[in-house]
Order: C-alpha cells, then sequence, then structure tokens
C-alpha cells in the first residue's frame, strides 16, 4: 500500500440511512446507523446520537482487541 492509500477496514463500516424528511444542508439530521461486522443498529434523532452510537461501537471495538479473554467469552 503506498502512502497515499488510506486504510479501510471492514470492521469500521457503517451503513447511514437517513430519514426521507432531513435535508443535506440542514445541521440537524435524523436516520438509522447500522455497524456492518456487528450488526448492532440504532435509529438517531440528531447528530449526536449518531456519533454517540459510533463512538460506543468503535470503542467497545477497540476494548475487545485489547481483552482477549472478553473475545473467548463471546
Amino acid at each position: 500500500m503506498s502512502k497515499n492509500d488510506v486504510s479501510l477496514p471492514s470492521n469500521r463500516a457503517f451503513v447511514i440511512q437517513l430519514h426521507g424528511n432531513s435535508v443535506v444542508s440542514r445541521v440537524r439530521h435524523r436516520g438509522r446507523v447500522e455497524h456492518l461486522a456487528s450488526g448492532r443498529a440504532t435509529h438517531f434523532p440528531d447528530e449526536d446520537e449518531f456519533w454517540a452510537f459510533v463512538d460506543g461501537v468503535l470503542s467497545t471495538e477497540c476494548t475487545d482487541k485489547s481483552n482477549p479473554e472478553r473475545q473467548a467469552g463471546d
């Protein structure tokens, strides 16, 4: 991989579906987000809830990788 290539690991992939009334130019979005690797999903009423979900999933992923006993128990 060259230094210009970007690493996009599949375990950090999310699908975002915006509500039909959300407008891209508006500050407030609502919809549904799903983490593809785990299947965890939630509906979010605003961007703060969206980012809280993403941060929570990625934090759990980092904790799982650093704790082999937790992985074995899953």
